[in-house]
């Protein structure tokens, strides 16, 4: 990652003795952004002289620009006396300072100077400096309810890992990585990059990373930058130019070919979409300076790409990288402009058709961007993942995935050691970060409700005020090609593991807390039946009275209730008969009509209860007509749970209320 910050005008503004001190050299690695090979300039001066606070300065910026933000602010802590030869040191100090996210501490120290005090070369970064203090305080205090995770260290070091693309299961990763001792080193100090590869287990955990062959070249930098067309077409960034790679039969990958968006200039970094007709790219090649903007081009009929044209709507004065466009076409960059925090910030976007252009980006906000750098972001459905500098990560830059919530529907049964016996009107209660969430269990144990993911929290069952179950509980979501978020917990035995996994379905229109999933199921459930409950149902023993039509006395006839299983639509055998003499009745009288009416038990949500009832009377309908009867005849209609005949509190009566009822309809 280049910095875009040059330093020939501290040789200009600074008014010490530099030269006899021999830190002109320093001056010079800063620079070219070689930090760390300024940093092995400075410190044996350092340690030379301790009061050689000019030195000190240097080698605090060097830090900052590393993320060592700890051993940068003690190194301007130490060198304050600096500020006397240059009021620009309380600039640098304030970066460090909003970079380490103390931005009160951030805020006073840059008011310590003025921006008449400062040269006209060091009022610009005054200016931004100034201007990222203030968004971080309009950002910072309002963040978004999601989770973010870092990748761990078997992805993660001390070292630098990002730039990272994941496969079409997203199950398998590949990243760039700047290590110790993993190859040779670059000018800037630092090992040049590799590009590593690393697969996820059953719980979605990292395996440790391996090189990827072919890409982990120990003498050059070298990034991946795309991986798509299911996973067989990689886009890569070597030595400041972009490669395409197929994968070939074997698995192995073909040479790399250039893009045709090369230039003599930086060019760091591609995405294709449109099907592979347009693509976005960031380039500096329009810069005598390293300043990246975006640029956009697609093809022609003939499947040439056309004249690149830059976005201008999103281009700032400074550094425009990393584009990403997702599946739901909206369009992600990194920039240092706008209104970021201070670095990278993650903006987002989508192109209007009818202007031509891209609408005005938007900030992410906090806590995706922070006020360090965090850019290569990648956006599928509800999770995503970037790069960030944030201070408690392993090392300087590390990846980390993002689940675009915090809470998550939960659902399934308390029940008693033999799993089979439920915990009836038990009091539930999740104690978490954002207060306590109650909810009670039915006469079969079973329970919904929202829980928070990720991150642990206490559950609580009380039953006649006395506490039967508490443990500390961790969800973990494992995106899936299936819904399933079912849980039981087993009151007075060790059946209940403390991490608890559930799976679900990723997109775009992911909504966590409304899931589209069945109720728990109850079969082999025995609950508890008491005196009480027996008195207050009493339902009739038999199938309740059927209907008896309005029609001409010579042709009186009970039209049938058709009753269902749980969470069933099919017609059981034993209504055929009856259903087949209705359907006698109306073909023999074209003049009858008839309303088919779905019911359901209140099992269940509403939406889903309501399509429920229509599956049911769907059923009854195509058997009507199947026998003869006109279409005409019949109306349909679903009461989901809204019109039960029997208490929806038992077993017996939420049987009757399952069910489709037939009647006649009056002229």
């Amino acid at each position: 990652m280049k910095s875009a910050i040059i330093f020939s005008f501290l040789l200009l503004c600074l008014t010490t003795v530099s030269q006899a001190q021999n830190l002109n050299k320093a001056y010079a690695a800063m620079e070219e952004g070689d930090w760390e090979v300024a940093l092995g300039m400075l410190e044996p001066i350092i340690k030379k002289n301790a009061k050689n606070n000019e030195a000190k300065f240097l080698a605090a910026i060097c830090h900052t620009e590393r993320y060592r933000l700890e051993e940068a602010i003690s190194l301007f802590n130490e060198s304050t006396a600096f500020a006397q030869d240059s009021p620009y040191f309380w600039v640098k100090f304030a970066k460090a300072y909003l970079l380490n996210e103390q931005i009160d501490e951030a805020e006073q120290t840059i008011q310590k100077v003025r921006m008449q005090d400062l040269d006209d070369f060091l009022r610009p970064d005054y200016l931004l400096v100034s201007s990222n203090i203030q968004n971080a305080k309009k950002y910072l205090p309002n963040p978004r309810d999601i989770i973010i995770k870092n990748l761990g260290p078997n992805i993660n070091t001390d070292g630098n890992e990002y730039s990272q693309v994941v496969t079409g299961d997203q199950r398998g990763i590949y990243f760039t990585a700047r290590r110790k001792g993993t190859a040779k080193v670059a000018d800037d100090g630092e090992a040049y990059e590799q590009v590593l590869t690393a697969d996820m287990n059953d719980i979605d955990e990292w395996d440790k990373d391996n090189p990827l062959e072919g890409f982990a070249s120990t003498t050059a930098n070298e990034a991946p930058i795309q991986l798509f067309n299911n996973d067989s077409t990689l886009i890569t960034f070597y030595d400041e130019d972009l490669f395409i790679s197929q994968k070939k039969k074997d698995g192995t990958w073909s040479k790399r070919d250039a893009l045709p968006i090369n230039s003599k200039r930086w060019d760091s970094h591609a995405f294709i979409y449109n099907n592979g007709n347009s693509m976005i790219y960031a380039s500096d090649i329009n810069h005598e300076v390293e300043n990246l903007d975006l640029y956009i081009m697609h093809k022609d009929e003939k499947g040439k790409w056309g004249k690149p044209a830059p976005i201008t709507e999103l281009n700032t004065p400074v550094n425009d990288d990393a584009p990403f466009v997702a599946e739901d076409g909206t369009f992600y960059f990194s920039s240092r402009g706008h209104d970021s925090m201070g670095g990278y910030d993650i903006f987002s976007t989508k192109y209007d058709s009818a202007t031509g252009k891209f609408n005005a980006p938007e900030n992410m906000g906090a806590p995706i961007n922070l006020p360090n750098d965090d850019t290569f972001f990648t956006m599928y459905g509800g999770f995503a993942y970037l790069s960030s500098s944030r201070p408690e990560g392993y090392g300087q830059v590390d990846i980390y995935r993002i689940i675009m919530f915090n809470q998550s529907q939960i659902q399934g049964k308390f029940l008693e050691c033999d799993g089979v016996t439920p915990v009836a009107n038990a009091t539930i209660t999740v104690e978490g970060e954002d207060g306590p969430i109650s909810t009670t269990t039915d006469e079969y144990g079973v329970y919904k409700m929202v829980m928070p993911i990720e991150r642990s929290f206490d559950l609580r069952a009380v039953l006649n005020g006395e506490t039967i179950y508490e443990k500390k509980h961790t969800i973990r979501v494992l995106f899936r090609d299936q819904f399933d978020v079912d849980q039981n917990f087993y009151v007075g035995c060790e059946k209940n593991d403390e991490t608890i996994y559930v799976k679900m379905i990723n997109g775009f229109d992911l909504d966590p807390t409304n899931l589209p999933v069945d109720p728990p199921s109850i079969e082999g459930i025995k609950p508890k039946v008491t005196e009480e409950v027996v008195e207050e149902v009493a339902p009739p023993a038999e199938e309740p009275k059927e209907i008896i039509a309005a029609v001409p006395a010579e042709k009186k006839i009970k039209l049938p209730n058709v009753f269902f299983d749980f969470d069933k639509h099919n017609i059981k055998s034993e209504f055929f008969q009856r259903l087949n003499e209705a359907a006698a009745l109306l073909v023999e009288n074209r003049d009858l009509r008839v309303m088919v009416a779905g019911h359901t038990d209140e099992y269940g949500t509403n939406p889903y209860n309501v399509a429920l009832g229509i599956r049911r009377y769907t059923e009854v309908y195509n058997y009507l007509i199947s026998k003869g009867v006109n279409p005409s005849q019949l109306e349909v209609k679903t009461f989901s749970e809204d019109t039960p005949i029997a208490t929806n509190y038992t077993i017996e009566g939420r049987a009757f209320n399952r069910r489709v009822e037939l009647s006649f309809i009056e002229k």
